[in-house]
């Protein structure tokens, strides 16, 4: 988009604007669906459940809201699913986080049994206060910033501001993988380059069977004790 673009849309009155949480006239043809509607909660369950958490996640201002505190890996309201699940696909969402704060979208999402203490499994798009955070009292490895296949692949960017709405994408193609950040590519990876696969077994899923070539899985949203909001997801499945 360049420059004039960008400040007509941003001057543009409300009514020619995209409105939040609906799809232009030519996306669905292109193949894609909303995953929120920016009013109910419809499409997404608990995570290891049959219905919707009735407290810690809720829709407000066309918002799907984490309102959680406690700051445990779902120990608060828990992570909420999809109810389909999805192997190749662009996945597209809007989220925002505040100071200090911890979230993070996961997919290849399985609900292996038993239910595991904390979040379950899976390739997770980290969302986390860069600069701010601290894990096991230090300042956090790249691996573990923002973007980042969490522990596995580093993204490549500088530390994200947070406080402010941003949008990201995940795009899997078989084995290849990508996630952006704002209209960049900070990622972009082959599950079955030695790369990954290092990162695999370096990481702490060294141990879930098959970890490597997950196929399909629901998409997550994470409960990690901090307040979340998401807004226009959305995702086309990719064809083979």
């Amino acid at each position: 988009m360049n420059i004039v673009l960008a400040i007509l849309l941003l001057i543009a009155p409300a009514w020619l604007r995209q409105p939040p949480n609906q799809l232009s006239a030519t996306k669905p043809r292109a193949g894609w669906q909303l995953l929120f509607d920016g009013k109910t909660t419809s499409g997404w369950r608990g995570a290891y459940a049959n219905t919707f958490p009735t407290t810690g996640w809720k829709v407000a201002n066309g918002e799907l809201r984490g309102e959680l505190t406690n700051g445990a890996e779902s120990g608060d309201a828990g992570d909420i699913v999809t109810l389909n699940t999805y192997r190749n696909f662009e996945l597209v969402f809007d989220w925002k986080l505040g100071q200090g704060g911890n979230s993070g979208v996961k997919y290849f999402i399985e609900e292996r049994q038993p239910k595991p203490t904390g979040s379950q499994a899976g390739y997770e798009y980290q969302l986390i206060d860069d600069a701010d955070y601290i894990y096991q009292g230090k300042h956090l490895p790249q691996n573990l910033k923002t973007g980042s296949i969490y522990d596995v692949v580093a993204a490549k960017k500088p530390d994200l501001p947070v406080g402010a709405w941003h949008t990201s994408k995940i795009v899997v193609n078989n084995n290849h993988i990508e996630h952006w950040l704002d209209g960049k590519r900070i990622l972009s990876v082959d599950r079955n380059s030695e790369g990954f696969k290092k990162g695999v077994s370096d990481s702490k899923f060294s141990t879930y069977p098959n970890f490597g070539q997950i196929r399909e899985g629901h998409i997550l949203l994470q409960d990690h004790g901090h307040s979340v909001a998401f807004k226009n997801i959305k995702i086309r499945q990719i064809k083979p």
